[in-house]
C-alpha cells in the first residue's frame, strides 16, 4: 500500500512538472514580439524616357517686323520721292522747255532750298537729234522710274526710261531712252524729306 501510495506520488509529480514545462513555454511564447509583417518595397520614380522629357519652353519670339532694318522705312520713302523727282526731271516737251534742265528746275520744290537754288539753265537751247525730232513730232517724253539697286543707306539709285510720244499716241523714239539718277536726301526742320543733292549717267542698254 505504501508502495502504491508514492509511486502514485511520483506520477503525479512528472504529470505536473511536464504540465507546468508546457504552460511555462506558452507563456514565454506568448511573451515574445510578434515578427513584423514584411513592408512592401517603395517605389522610387522611374528616370523619364527621352520621349517624356518636357521641352525647354521656346525663346520668345520677335514680335512681325520687330527684326527689320530700322531704315527700311526711310529707305521706302528715299525710293519714291527719288522715282517722283526723276520722273520730272525726264519729262520734256521741246516746244516749250528752251532746254533739259528747265525740267529739272520744275523739281525744284522737292529739293532743299540750297539744291534748287544751284540749279542753273544753260543759256544754249538743247539742239540734240533726239530733242529736234520730237519738237518737230509735236511729241513729249514719258518716263518710266523704278529703283536701281541698293547703293547705301543715304543713297538711292533710280533708273528711268522714257519714249516719246506725239499727242496722238505714237511712239517715234528707238530705242527707249535711259538715266541712271543718284539721289541723296535730308529732312527739313519740319521733318519733310527733301532731295539734297543728285548726279546722273546715261549708260548704254
Amino acid at each position: 500500500m505504501r508502495r502504491n501510495t508514492i509511486i502514485a506520488i511520483i506520477v503525479a509529480v512528472l504529470v505536473l512538472g511536464a504540465a507546468g514545462g508546457a504552460f511555462a513555454y506558452v507563456a514565454v511564447s506568448s511573451n515574445e514580439p510578434a515578427a513584423e509583417k514584411p513592408q512592401p518595397a517603395r517605389m522610387t520614380p522611374a528616370e523619364p524616357s527621352p520621349s517624356q522629357v518636357q521641352p525647354e519652353p521656346a525663346e520668345e519670339t520677335l514680335d512681325e517686323g520687330q527684326n527689320e532694318d530700322p531704315l527700311a522705312a526711310d529707305r521706302e520713302a528715299m525710293e519714291e520721292l527719288g522715282m517722283e523727282v526723276a520722273e520730272i526731271m525726264t519729262t520734256w516737251d521741246p516746244n516749250e522747255d528752251f532746254n533739259q534742265t528747265a525740267a529739272e528746275m520744275r523739281a525744284g520744290d522737292l529739293m532743299t532750298e540750297e539744291l534748287a537754288e544751284s540749279i542753273t539753265a544753260p543759256e544754249r537751247p538743247t539742239t540734240g537729234e533726239e530733242w529736234l525730232n520730237a519738237a518737230e513730232a509735236g511729241a513729249t517724253s514719258q518716263p518710266t522710274a523704278t529703283p536701281n539697286r541698293a547703293t547705301s543707306n543715304e543713297v538711292v539709285s533710280i533708273e528711268v526710261t522714257w519714249v516719246w510720244v506725239t499727242e496722238d499716241g505714237d511712239v517715234i523714239s528707238n530705242p527707249t531712252e535711259r538715266r541712271l539718277f543718284f539721289f541723296n536726301f535730308e529732312q527739313d526742320d519740319d521733318g519733310e524729306l527733301l532731295v539734297s543733292d543728285y548726279t546722273y549717267e546715261t549708260p548704254d542698254f
